[in-house]
């Protein structure tokens, strides 16, 4: 048989989940060497097809290797990686990989969050039911039926400015619709606290801690102001995310729509302007407080927003600080330098060990002890 007819039919076996764990190993070879790139792309032509919007997401992706290689890349085809983690997960289940303990295990995280009153008030959005949880300051606060959190402004009359905060843990996600329409989605370990009502203000004035994407209610007349520690980020109704983890290198403004402003706090460097374009984003380095614009990767801002890891080159450091605050533990390293790197998409709704699995191809090992989890080699 030719290699080409060959290479076709381990292709075929392998979407249909029919190869043993024999063909299985020799299929990581040959996607390693690269010699099945044309036929792992004719089964995405024959499954779906490739629209003109995606062909050149198509011919980059042909360059790539398409498994997992730790000692370089651990690649995961992106369009192929749910199948891929659908098929390791019912082949390889049994098999003895050093992730799996099936008495030790963490959840991933879902919709859990605090809200903090202006009185100092604590309301789980967890453990609360649907319907109005509060009201004050003119403002009725509801949960409603797709767990979101929703401020109404029921009476215009000027009143005491009063401030209200929502807090997300390690494992925990949260949407928001402020009182001015504008929505906030919170990633893990993150909060933002803004006024109950922006009635009679002169702007619209938000504090960011760690991550969120905003789509914010266009109003010209009304800036609307994300302050984090080190910037100030000023919009007047566009699309943006931003990661300010303090355990981050910089603090990365992405914008996907409209205009917005990124200004340095610091004394020092406090006029320090740039103006984002759509796809451009800004990076303001903890360490020396520099100002830098670059292209945007959409899909790997984007990703914890849409319900997956997006892995495009990163290191193992990166790859374990978003799962220590997505499956709320804290990592801890046995091994003391690794140049791997890692490219690919994962669930977020998966637990830790299943992801593990995927992450275990090719050396790096890991242990989970009740809220650790060890890194090995």
């Amino acid at each position: 048989m030719e290699d080409k007819e060959f290479y076709r039919i381990l292709v075929s076996r392998y979407i249909n989940k029919q190869l043993s764990d024999d063909e299985l190993e020799l299929f990581v070879q040959l996607t390693k060497d690269g010699k099945l790139d044309e036929h792992l792309l004719g089964a995405m032509d024959e499954e779906g097809g490739i629209s003109e919007a995606d062909e050149d997401h198509h011919k980059q992706i042909k360059i790539k290797p398409l498994w997992l290689k730790l000692t370089a890349a651990v690649v995961v085809l992106v369009t192929l990686s749910i199948g891929l983690y659908s098929y390791v997960n019912h082949n390889l289940n049994n098999a003895n990989l050093r992730a799996v303990y099936t008495k030790q295990d963490a959840e991933p995280g879902g919709n859990k969050a605090i809200l903090t009153l202006a009185d100092g008030t604590e309301i789980s959005l967890t453990d609360a039911g649907n319907g109005q949880i509060a009201k004050q300051a003119g403002v009725a606060i509801t949960k409603n039926a797709s767990g979101q959190l929703v401020y109404t402004v029921i009476e215009s009359r000027k009143k005491e400015m009063a401030y209200n905060t929502i807090s997300t843990p390690r494992g925990g996600q949260y949407q928001v619709n402020l009182p001015d329409g504008t929505r906030v989605w919170l990633n893990a370990a993150s909060s933002v606290k803004f006024p109950t009502s922006f009635a009679n203000a002169t702007y619209r004035r938000v504090e960011l801690t760690g991550e969120a994407y905003f789509e914010v209610f266009k109003n010209k007349k009304l800036p609307f102001i994300v302050i984090t520690d080190k910037q100030e980020v000023e919009v007047f109704g566009t699309h943006f995310n931003i990661n300010s983890y303090d355990d981050e290198t910089s603090i990365k403004t992405t914008l996907l729509e409209g205009s917005v402003k990124v200004s340095l706090l610091n004394g020092r460097n406090k006029k320090v302007s740039r103006f984002l374009r759509p796809g451009e984003q800004a990076n303001v380095e903890h360490q020396d407080m520099s100002l830098k614009i670059s292209k945007a990767n959409i899909d790997q801002v984007m990703a914890w927003q849409k319900g997956y890891f997006h892995f495009e080159g990163d290191d193992l450091q990166s790859v374990l600080r978003q799962l220590s605050r997505w499956y709320d533990v804290d990592v801890l390293y046995e091994i003391n330098h690794t140049d791997d790197e890692f490219m690919g998409d994962i669930p977020r709704n998966v637990k830790l060990s299943e992801v593990l699995k995927i992450l275990e191809f090719g050396g790096v090992h890991f242990k989970i002890e009740g809220k650790k989890l060890i890194v090995t080699k």
